[in-house]
């Protein structure tokens, strides 16, 4: 209601930040299913893959705070 009220689904910066929040909330259940494999022993991604993906949350919350400050388009 408060984005509809403040006029921002017509800003393109609001549907890039909304596309990277519901990118993070896939990344979380991903990752929820991924702990359950682990909690059965299988490991399908190596160390260097967790690792990077250990930085996904980061930069998307960088890019969303990016986004919501300069509000770019």
């Amino acid at each position: 209601a408060l984005a509809h009220t403040l006029g921002l689904w017509s800003s393109g910066w609001f549907h890039a930040k909304l596309l990277l929040v519901l990118a993070l909330s896939g990344y979380h259940g991903y990752l929820a299913s991924y702990h359950k494999k682990l909690a059965r022993g299988e490991r399908a991604l190596s160390g260097k893959q967790l690792r990077l993906f250990n930085e996904v949350p980061g930069i998307a919350a960088a890019l969303i705070v990016v986004l919501v400050v300069v509000r770019p388009f």
